[in-house]
C-alpha cells in the first residue's frame, strides 16, 4: 500500500496531515540455469542473507 496524496483544503497557514502506510510484501527469488540442456531451478524466500542463501545451496 502507498499513501496516495493530493490537494485537501485546509486553514491558511494550517499544513494537511495524513497517516503515511508503507507495508509491503515482497520476496526473493534464487535461481540457477544451465543455458546448454535448460535445467532450472529456483526458489522463493522472504529474506536475502546467508542463511537463505546456504539453505537454497543446500537445496540445490
Amino acid at each position: 500500500m502507498k499513501t496516495e496524496t493530493g490537494p485537501v483544503i485546509t486553514a491558511g497557514g494550517v499544513k494537511p496531515t495524513v497517516s503515511v502506510q508503507w507495508p509491503r510484501e515482497a520476496f526473493w527469488l534464487y535461481g540457477v540455469v544451465e543455458p546448454f540442456v535448460g535445467w532450472q531451478f529456483y526458489q522463493e524466500y522472504d529474506h536475502l542473507n546467508g542463511e537463505t542463501f546456504q539453505k537454497f545451496l543446500d537445496a540445490l
